[in-house]
């Protein structure tokens, strides 16, 4: 039983990828769901936002997108107390001028190029819920 306990938690695990490099963003997206999580992508500000209504439990977040700084949906996450962990990850020198003086930082700050073993043992240990609606 404990084997589909972990594949109904690695299903029902969905993560919120928003990047605008289009090579980066797939091929986290294939690791990801090769890993057994759900993957929502998108490549702008305004897509990750539309997608937070899809309930990620993780968010892997780029700062500089082409509509915006990533940093608004950790804002909107974060001032909604939406129960979504997020990682930055960006290849901006200044990332602590891109979050302001945010009182509700990120998870977890990882620098480009990401180490995708890095990020996928983050999101196995932080990401992986059996029902995240629930509360079980």
């Amino acid at each position: 039983m404990e084997s589909t306990s972990l594949q109904e938690s690695s299903v029902s695990s969905r993560i919120l990828i928003v990047e605008d490099d289009r090579a980066s963003r797939m091929a986290m997206e294939a690791l990801l769901r090769l890993s057994g999580f759900a993957v929502l992508p998108a490549s702008s500000v305004a897509e990750g936002m539309g997608l937070l209504a899809q309930n990620p439990n993780c968010i892997i977040l780029d700062l500089m997108l082409p509509d915006g700084n990533g940093a608004e949906i950790l804002a909107h996450v974060r001032n909604n107390r939406l129960p979504m962990r997020i990682v930055v990850t960006t290849g901006a020198i200044e990332w602590q001028k891109m979050l302001g003086a945010s009182p509700m930082p990120p998870d977890l700050i990882l620098q480009k190029p990401v180490d995708f073993k890095e990020i996928l043992r983050w999101l196995e240990r932080h990401c992986k819920s059996t029902s995240p609606s629930t509360g079980a």
